[in-house]
């Protein structure tokens, strides 16, 4: 009867031993108090350019249902943090988390002493809420030409003067609308240095509702952009422009093609921004879109942020349109392949 107390005085220690080794292991793993993890070897997740072993990196978690168990984490991902096998904090941003569909991201900043061959980190879910996810500590002294080859896409920055392919990883050609020979690849000066696309309407096109002047295909199939933190452009004219993210099948390109701007069903989130004769940098979030009105297509960006498949430039109350440097931020190449 005595060494009974022994005994059970044994097993904290061994337990928590026991879900230290799974962790190192790299299989996910629930507790009796609800925390799942799963660790992941630091150089599987380096992004390409990664530099040298004395240069912070940041890395991508892209997690679904097969790289974590999602079940029991709070929505809002407030119960998430990533440490070493040690269990010191690693910083990182949540850039979005939904236990519903199994499918989360995370930056993760990887400091020149934690990038030892064969060095792990680990991801857990199920601890105290706490804000834990930040943005300024993941990104703290990584320079601009870092940030962009990390954490953005190019879509065309017009330097080839070819139309028949952008920047982006799965190139398509650009749809121009607006009135041809005046509309394609010209001089960026004043103002700004290189080539930038010249969009011009043709007499009455852009005088009453938004008309599309330039699309482009952003991939082959419908992709997922939830990791979309804002469109990046600069834009030069007169009137408004309409940034567009849609999905459009093959009548409602047939559509678009024709100038119509299709009605029929929901199929697109915009917004539009008051161009002025100088170059101007645009920044939208996915925030900024307009909310879901059933007119020309307009919806929800919940709704389409999971199946979009081009980018488009439309003009109302103007004559003329520039654009320069398209880029998406938050999201990867590989997000487009």
């Amino acid at each position: 009867m005595k060494a009974r107390p022994r005994i059970l005085s044994l097993l904290p220690p061994l337990l928590a031993l026991g879900c230290q080794a799974e962790r190192s292991a790299g299989t996910t793993t629930e507790t009796e108090n609800s925390i799942a993890s799963r660790s992941f070897a630091i150089d599987s997740l380096l992004p390409s350019g990664a530099g040298t072993l004395f240069e912070p990196v940041v890395a991508t978690l892209r997690l679904d249902s097969n790289a974590f168990d999602f079940h029991g984490s709070r929505p809002d991902g407030r119960d998430l943090e990533v440490v070493r096998e040690s269990g010191d904090a690693i910083p990182f941003e949540l850039v979005f988390w939904d236990p519903t569909t199994s499918q989360g991201r995370l930056k993760v900043r990887v400091d020149p002493w934690i990038r030892a061959p064969g060095s792990r980190l680990v991801l857990r879910s199920g601890a105290t809420p706490a804000d834990r996810s930040s943005s300024s500590r993941v990104w703290a002294g990584i320079p601009l030409d870092r940030r962009q080859r990390w954490n953005s896409v190019l879509v065309d920055d017009f330097e080839s003067g070819n139309l028949l392919r952008n920047c982006l990883p799965d190139s398509s050609f650009w749809f121009l609308g607006g009135l041809l020979p005046a509309s394609g690849p010209a001089s960026s000066s004043p103002g700004r240095p290189g080539t930038g696309l010249r969009l011009t309407c043709g007499p009455g096109q852009c005088a009453g509702s938004p008309s599309i002047l330039a699309a482009t295909l952003v991939a082959g199939t419908p992709r997922s952009f939830r990791s979309l933190d804002s469109i990046e452009l600069w834009a030069r004219g007169n009137g408004r422009v309409w940034v567009a993210l849609e999905y459009l099948d093959s009548v409602q390109m047939g559509r678009m093609q024709r100038g119509q701007i299709d009605s029929i069903r929901a199929g697109r989130v915009w917004v539009s921004r008051t161009l002025d004769t100088a170059w101007s940098r645009v920044s939208i979030p996915p925030s900024a879109f307009l909310a879901a009105s059933g007119a020309d297509g307009n919806t929800d960006w919940e709704i389409l942020r999971d199946s979009v498949n081009y980018l488009t430039f439309l003009l109302d109350g103007g004559s003329e349109l520039w654009l320069d440097d398209i880029r998406f931020h938050g999201l990867l190449a590989t997000d487009l392949e």
